[in-house]
């Protein structure tokens, strides 16, 4: 008899811990970065997690009234990871577009975005997208910039050089092995600013694309709290804080939710 309470009670035990656990993660935000992004998600010189989106998670979490866990992620293999539940989302500079949103659940914009054309200073021969005719043209593997250009490609002549990493394309013009880069507005506002001997932005905007929370198709009960959530950091002025702490200046407002 006490060998079968013995069993009796260590079961109890087990779904006892395990209920814990299960409630312990629901109040964790796991979120996937890839964390070599910078303004938005890359590593300081301590080798700590910073950036725009690192802040408007942390403050997303805490509206949500929830603990936040960072899963660093390359981007390769980011959304793959979301459909295999490595994660709850993706908040890494993730722009919304029609493919994607045929594939997966979106917060509502918080951050304006489009794809341009970033060049050295000096440089005016770039005025249009048509005007990459004949040049060497960095963007990163796997991203809207990427599938831009591919795009532009089918109407103008130029060479792409792709790469896994952000930082190596602004490294490579700057060497002069680019031309022009093309790369999301906050990425090249940052560059631009904190480089502006070395970079500037053109007039040439490929696309508009503001930038969302990436959601697991179906999980629309994940996407309303964060919206919910998103609506309040809007409104309190906390997106506009964060805003100008990494970019400088207001993209947070009046977002062009025009996808084109």
């Amino acid at each position: 008899m006490k060998k079968i309470v013995s069993i009796m009670m260590l079961f109890v035990m087990v779904l006892v811990v395990a209920g814990c656990a299960k409630e312990e993660s629901a109040d964790v935000l796991t979120i996937a970065v890839d964390d070599s992004y910078p303004p938005m998600e890359f590593r300081n010189e301590d080798n700590e997690l910073v950036g725009f989106d690192i802040d408007f998670a942390k403050a997303l979490a805490a509206e949500m009234g929830i603990e936040v866990e960072f899963i660093p992620t390359a981007w390769e293999g980011i959304f793959s990871g979301l459909n295999s539940d490595k994660y709850d989302v993706i908040i890494s500079s993730v722009s919304i577009t029609p493919e994607r949103l045929e594939g997966f659940e979106f917060s509502k914009p918080y951050l304006s975005n489009g794809q341009v054309i970033v060049v050295a200073p000096g440089d005016e021969s770039v005025q249009t997208p048509a005007d990459l005719e004949g040049k060497n043209v960095g963007v990163q593997l796997g991203t809207t910039a990427d599938i831009a250009v591919e795009k532009q490609l089918e109407m103008t002549a130029f060479e792409i050089t792709k790469y896994d990493d952000i930082t190596q394309t602004f490294a490579d013009m700057k060497t002069g092995r680019l031309d022009a880069i093309v790369v999301d507005y906050a990425v090249a506002i940052d560059y631009v600013s904190k480089n502006s001997e070395d970079y500037v932005i053109t007039t040439a905007q490929l696309t508009n694309e503001p930038i969302g929370v990436c959601i697991k198709k179906g999980n629309t009960a994940l996407k309303e709290s964060i919206d919910a959530a998103l609506v309040t950091l809007q409104e309190n002025g906390t997106m506009l804080k964060i805003s100008e702490e990494w970019l400088g200046g207001d993209y947070v407002s009046n977002i062009d939710e025009e996808l084109r």
